[in-house]
C-alpha cells in the first residue's frame, strides 16, 4: 500500500468507505458481551508512521503498521512460548531483507533451525523494489503464497516508449506462457509484510537490532557446528555466540559479510543517478497507467510504472550540475568507507519539486504535477557489480541478494533475483542438512548457476539503462567460472540519434531479452544437477527441452471437477519430480513404463535415494479420468500406479502437455526436475539406469 487505507464496511457485501466512522477493529464496542465482558483477544496497537522522510506540497503519505506483527523481537513485550531461539542452529541467516527472508521461508517448511537477525528495527515501511516478474511469482506459488503478492498492485499490461518526442513503441508488454503472464507490481515493504505472515505461521521471528560483527569456521571436520557468530544487539551492547553449521550473509549491498569473507565487488559505479517519486500525478499525459518510458537527448530519460491507489512510480534522470556535484560527492565518500556497493543516496541535496521541474523538461511538451501528498522520494545511484564468488571454500557462508550482486532499475531483477538466489540455494542446503546430498558436490552449484545469472543482469539492464539515459559508458567487466573475464556480446545501443537505429536496437534487444527480462530465461550452466549435453541432431531426444531451463507449466486436468497448472502437482521446492508422460499408455508406450515400472520397485533408484521423502512422480497421462483407473490396471504399471500422481493430459494435441515437452507419443519420456522446477535431466522411460547415474552424482543413499 500507498498510503493507510480509509475505514471501510462491507454490509452490502462488498468494500464501501464509511467517512467518519471508527473502522470496525477499533472500536472498543466490539472487545465486549453485552454484558461487558472483555474478549480475551485485544487489538494489538497500531503504529501510523510517514512513508517518506522527504514531502512536497501536500504534505507526506502516512502508512498504518502493526508493530506486534511485523517488527519480531523488536516489539515483544513478552516473549512467545513458541519461539525459543537456540545458540546451536542448522543456518544463521544474517539480514532480514528480501533475501533473508526468502531463504527463511524456504528452510521453514522442512523442519531446519536456524535464526534470521537483522540490523534494522522494523522492516521496510514502503518504497524500494517495485515489480515482480511471473518466475518469481512461480516461486512463491510453490510455496503457497504467490496469490499475496499478486493482489498488491497491478499487471503491466502495456508499454510505452518515447524519445525526443517519437513513439517508438506502444504495444502490449512481453507475455509468457506462465499462469502469471507479465509483470506485477508490488514495494518491498508489501513483500516483507508478506515473507513476515508465513515466517510467524512457522513459529520464527526475525529478531530485530541485531549484526553479526565478526565470525570464525573451526577447520575440525569433525565439528557439528564449525561457524561460530558472535551476534551483537546495536542498541544495547550485549554479545551473543551463536554455533551454526551455515550462514548466509543477506545483509545487503554494504555486506559486512561479503567483507568479512574477503570477497571483491567486481564491477563499476557509474555516474547515472535516479530521483524516485512514489506519488499521485496530474497529468495530461496520455499513458500515466501504462508503462512508459520518456526520453530527452538533452535532458534524460524517465521511467514510469503505475502503481496501486492510483499512485505512479517515476524514475527522473539527474543530469548536468546536479548530477556532477553528487558523483563528487560519492568520490570523497568512497575515500572513507569500504561500501562499494552503495546504492541510495542520502546526502543528495535534491527536493522533490526540483526532481518534477526536471521531468517536465524530459516529458515535454507534456506536464505533470503533484496531486497528492509524496509517498516516497529517494535518489538512487547506479551501481553494476557482482561478487567474485558467493560461496566460501568450504561452502561453510554463503552470500546472495544485494549482497552479491547490484545493478540498474530496468528489469525489476532487485526483488527478483533475490528470489531465484534463494530458492537455488535454500532447497540445496536443506537437502545436504537432511543427509540427502553430498555438500562438497551440490553446495558449489549455487554460486556456479546464480552467478552467471547475475551477470546476464549486468548485461540486460545495464545495456537497457544506457539506452535509456543516453550513456557511451562501457558495461561492467566480470569473471566467468574461473579467473578470466567474460566474453560476450554485450548489444550496447548505437546512440546515432536517428529514430531507425533506436527502433531496430530495442526489437534486437526485446529479442533477445524479452523472456529474460520475465524470469523465465536465463543462462544454461552446466553442472551436475542439469549436465549440457552435446548437440546430436541426428538423434532423437526424449523431449525438446534442454536441461537447465525452465520446466514448463502447462495446463492439465487432475479430477473431474478440477483443472489446473503442472506445477500444481509439483509444490514446496523441496522434491525432485519425476514427471512421466505415458501418452495413452497402451501400444508400444506401455512396454517402456512398465520397465521404468519395474525400476521404481524396492532396490532400485526410488527406493535407495530416499523414496517419497525425495521424490515426487507425476504421470502425465493422455487419457481422460474415467478412463485413466481401467488403463493403469495390471501388475506391469503396479509401482508407477502406487506412487504417481496423475495429471489428465485432456486438451488438443496443439496445447496439451505431451507437445509443450516434446514427447513421442510412442516411446513415452523421463523428465528429472529438480526442487527449483528447472530440467535436470531427460531420458526414455525404459533408460532407469540413466536416472539411477544423474542421481548417483550428487545423493547419497538413504
Amino acid at each position: 500500500m500507498a498510503r493507510s487505507v480509509s475505514p471501510h464496511t462491507w454490509q452490502r457485501g462488498f468494500a464501501e468507505r464509511t467517512a467518519g466512522q471508527k473502522p470496525a477493529w477499533a472500536d472498543s464496542a466490539n472487545y465486549v458481551t453485552e454484558y461487558g465482558n472483555p474478549s480475551h483477544y485485544l487489538c494489538p496497537s497500531e503504529d501510523e508512521k510517514p512513508t517518506s522522510k522527504v514531502g512536497n506540497e501536500y504534505g507526506l503519505s502516512s502508512l498504518r503498521s502493526w508493530p506486534s506483527l511485523y517488527n519480531g523481537t523488536e516489539a515483544q513485550s513478552t516473549t512467545p512460548s513458541w519461539w525459543k531461539p537456540a545458540s546451536e542452529v542448522d543456518v544463521l541467516i544474517c539480514g532480514a531483507g528480501p533475501f533473508g527472508l526468502e531463504v527463511a521461508l524456504g528452510l521453514a517448511r522442512d523442519g531446519i533451525s536456524f535464526r534470521i537477525i537483522d540490523k534494522a528495527e522494523s522492516p521496510c515501511l514502503t518504497g524500494r523494489a517495485d515489480a515482480i516478474q511471473p518466475r518469481a511469482l512461480e516461486f512463491l506459488h510453490a510455496l503457497g503464497v504467490g496469490h499475496e503478492a499478486t493482489e498488491e498492485g497491478p499487471l503491466l499490461n502495456k508499454t510505452v516508449l518515447h524519445r525526443n518526442g517519437v513513439k517508438l513503441f506502444h504495444n502490449h508488454s512481453s507475455m509468457c506462457d506462465s499462469r502469471y503472464k507479465g509483470i506485477h507490481t508490488i514495494t518491498q515493504g508489501q513483500a516483507e509484510k508478506i515473507y513476515i505472515r508465513d515466517l510467524l505461521r512457522h513459529k520464527v521471528l526475525v529478531e530485530r537490532s541485531k549484526t553479526v560483527p565478526d565470525f570464525n569456521v573451526s577447520p575440525n571436520p569433525k565439528e557439528s557446528h564449525p561457524v561460530t557468530a558472535k551476534v551483537t544487539n546495536v542498541k544495547t551492547g550485549q554479545e551473543e555466540l551463536v554455533k551454526t553449521k551455515y550462514m548466509i550473509g543477506a545483509d545487503g549491498a554494504a555486506s559486512r559479510i561479503r567483507e568479512l569473507i574477503g570477497v571483491p565487488f567486481d564491477g563499476l559505479a557509474t555516474d547515472c543517478f535516479w530521483t524516485i517519486l512514489d506519488c499521485e500525478f496530474e497529468t495530461d499525459y496520455p499513458h500515466i497507467l501504462d508503462f512508459s518510458l520518456i526520453i530527452n537527448a538533452e535532458h534524460g530519460g524517465s521511467i514510469l510504472i503505475p502503481r496501486e491507489q492510483g499512485h505512479t512510480r517515476i524514475y527522473v534522470q539527474v543530469t548536468g550540475e546536479k548530477a556532477a556535484k553528487i558523483s563528487a560527492a560519492r568520490k570523497r565518500n568512497r575515500e572513507k568507507s569500504s561500501a562499494v556497493g552503495e546504492t541510495e543516496i542520502y546526502d543528495h541535496g535534491i527536493t522533490p519539486e526540483e526532481a518534477m521541474e526536471h521531468l517536465n523538461k524530459i516529458a515535454s511538451p507534456w506536464k505533470f504535477k503533484f496531486a497528492g501528498p509524496m509517498s516516497w522520494f529517494a535518489v538512487w545511484r547506479v551501481n553494476e557489480r557482482v561478487a567474485r564468488y558467493w560461496s566460501t571454500p568450504d561452502q561453510r557462508v554463503h552470500i546472495g541478494g544485494d549482497a552479491a550482486h547490484v545493478h540498474s532499475v530496468l528489469g525489476a531483477f532487485g526483488l527478483n533475483s533475490s528470489i531465484y538466489d534463494a530458492v537455488n540455494l535454500s532447497w540445496k542446503l536443506k537437502l545436504c542438512l537432511n543427509g540427502g546430498a553430498d555438500p562438497h558436490k551440490l553446495l558449489p552449484t549455487y554460486d556456479t548457476e546464480r552467478r552467471l545469472f547475475a551477470n546476464r543482469v549486468i548485461r540486460c539492464s545495464g545495456a537497457y539503462l544506457r539506452f535509456i539515459c543516453n550513456m557511451n559508458l562501457p558495461l561492467a567487466s566480470l569473471r566467468g567460472l574461473g579467473n578470466d573475464l567474460e566474453s560476450h556480446d554485450e548489444g550496447l545501443p548505437i546512440l546515432d540519434g536517428t529514430t531507425e537505429t533506436d527502433r531496430q536496437w530495442l526489437m534486437n534487444f526485446f529479442g533477445r531479452n524479452a523472456m529474460f527480462l520475465l524470469g523465465v530465461d536465463g543462462p544454461v550452466v552446466d553442472t551436475v544437477l542439469s549436465p549440457v549435453l552435446p548437440d546430436k541432431q541426428s538423434e532423437e531426444t526424449p523431449v525438446n527441452l534442454r536441461n537447465g531451463a525452465r520446466a514448463p507449466s502447462p495446463r492439465v486436468c487432475f479430477r473431474p471437477d478440477y483443472t489446473s497448472y503442472l506445477y500444481d502437482a509439483m509444490l514446496g521446492l523441496t522434491k525432485f519430480h519425476i514427471l512421466v508422460f505415458g501418452s495413452d499408455l497402451q501400444g508400444p508406450v506401455r512396454e517402456r513404463l512398465a520397465q521404468l515400472s519395474a525400476g521404481l520397485a524396492p532396490g532400485g533408484f526410488f527406493s535407495r535415494f530416499g523414496g517419497r521423502k525425495r521424490f515426487n512422480v507425476v504421470l502425465v497421462v493422455k487419457a481422460l479420468p474415467h478412463q485413466a483407473g481401467e488403463l493403469l490396471d495390471g501388475p506391469d504399471l503396479q509401482n508407477l500406479r502406487e506412487l504417481a500422481t496423475v495429471a489428465y493430459d485432456d486438451r488438443a494435441p496443439d496445447e496439451d502437455a505431451h507437445y509443450w515437452y516434446g514427447v513421442n507419443h510412442a516411446r513415452g519420456a523421463v523428465v528429472v526436475v529438480r526442487p527449483d522446477l528447472i530440467v535436470g535431466m531427460s531420458t526414455w522411460p525404459e533408460d532407469t539406469r540413466a536416472i539411477e547415474a544423474y542421481f548417483s552424482a550428487f545423493l547419497l543413499e538413504a
